[in-house]
């Protein structure tokens, strides 16, 4: 079953966090799969509450604008690790330089997200060193309170590996559909899927590995967090994204809890 068989990994070597849910003799024979396919260069301006996380200056994963001193990423980029080894880049399109760079304080990992053999509930809140300043390039974006219909279009982006570069140069977005969540599922041999993932897909396009944590965007609104996928853009495994609007109750709470430490 695709529960025993989903391997969850980050890969230092690479400098990006890397979640696939692929067994462990695949990974032997055939090395790591990397997971925005088919995407364009895409100005802060356009997604102003995309945000790197990154690693001793390197960037390892998405992350997203909820105010001005809460970001929410993918748990799997963070999880069990030390704060202080995060920074945030901010207002840049490019994850090497420019924009700010903000310590991150104190990170909160969903409680149900119990290890990296699981994909149930890939979320987590960064508290932030100090606050953003907020501008054309650095904007918090608003929750969704409803999960799109089948087909919607909806926008990704991040610096993630594309078909010609390991980590894109400079910031990428690209449309895709909300796929229906049962069809999803059989995709990947799972029948369980959980109201808590929503999937989403189009042709020759996809987020991929560093683009963990990063936005999934339906009218102006966060509707998901990357979390996982089978290659980068297989036509057979649509993308999975953390669904926020299951979660926005348990963002809003942790949040308020993280802003008052």
């Amino acid at each position: 079953m695709f529960s025993t068989l989903l391997v969850l990994l980050s890969v230092a070597t690479l400098g990006c966090a890397l979640h696939l849910p692929i067994g462990p003799e695949f990974l032997l024979k055939n090395g790591p799969i990397k997971r925005i396919y088919g995407g364009k260069n895409t100005p802060i301006e356009k997604i102003p509450w995309q945000v790197s996380l990154q690693n001793n200056g390197s960037h390892v994963c998405g992350g997203v604008i909820y105010s001005k001193n809460i970001i929410i990423t993918a748990a799997h980029c963070v999880d069990k690790k030390n704060p202080r080894i995060f920074d945030v880049r901010v207002g840049s399109s490019t994850s090497n330089n420019g924009g700010s760079v903000i310590k991150v304080e104190k990170i909160t990992v969903h409680d149900s997200y119990t290890s990296r053999s699981t994909v149930e509930y890939d979320i987590a809140l960064l508290l932030l060193s100090s606050p953003l300043e907020m501008g054309p390039a650095v904007k918090a974006i608003p929750l969704a309170e409803s999960v799109p219909n089948d087909g919607a279009v909806v926008l990704v982006s991040g610096w993630g590996r594309t078909d010609t570069e390991t980590i894109a140069k400079y910031l990428k977005s690209v449309y895709a559909n909300i796929v229906n969540r049962e069809e999803c599922a059989r995709a990947y041999g799972d029948k369980q899927f959980t109201q808590v993932t929503i999937c989403a897909a189009s042709p020759g396009k996809d987020s991929c590995s560093c683009d963990s944590g990063g936005p999934l965007v339906y009218e102006g609104k966060l509707v998901g967090i990357v979390s996982y996928g089978f290659g980068c853009a297989d036509p057979r495994h649509p993308g999975v994204y953390t669904n926020i609007v299951e979660l926005r109750k348990w963002i809003k709470d942790e949040a308020k809890k993280l802003s008052s430490i």
